[in-house]
């Protein structure tokens, strides 16, 4: 059977959005009344490579909600630009892909994070084509849903 990541990549996220934005994950009965309800998916994603004990890149694809949230609660301001909201979920795909890639380190190998960026429909066809192995999580808080992919090769 293969390694999955799942579980803990879900609880670096739920820790991550706790500690740096000040918002919950739902408990599952919550979050399963609301998992038919993921239409209000952003077009915006944050995408993060990384390379080292294993070559993969991460992608975060927040709701319009906590999208704003996550701005407004990073940066303290009520009505986040889009230039914040872009730069704050950057900030926040940048924490937890940091506090993930520790998960695929063999011994005393490490990744190294090239810096996020933003992904758009127009070039989101490279996520697509992506190989090897994927995990997949969604995260469900009172702010809104954060749908998290890591593609990964294990060396």
């Amino acid at each position: 059977m293969a390694e999955s990541y799942s579980d803990q990549i879900w609880q670096i996220a739920c820790d991550t959005f706790e500690t740096i934005c000040y918002m919950f994950p739902l408990d599952k009965d919550e979050a399963n009344t609301l998992s038919d309800n993921l239409a209000d998916m952003s077009d915006i994603r944050s995408a993060i490579t990384f390379e080292g004990a294993t070559k993969g890149m991460m992608v975060i694809r927040p709701s319009y909600d906590l999208l704003d949230a996550i701005a407004a609660n990073m940066l303290g301001v009520d009505e986040p630009s889009s230039e914040e909201k872009e730069g704050a979920l950057c900030e926040i795909a940048n924490i937890i892909c940091g506090n993930t890639v520790p998960l695929f380190a063999n011994g005393e190998r490490i990744c190294y994070l090239n810096p996020p960026r933003l992904l758009t429909d127009l070039n989101a066809s490279e996520v697509n084509s992506q190989t090897g192995k994927k995990e997949s999580i969604n995260v469900f808080l009172d702010e809104g849903v954060a749908e998290i992919s890591i593609y990964y090769f294990t060396k």
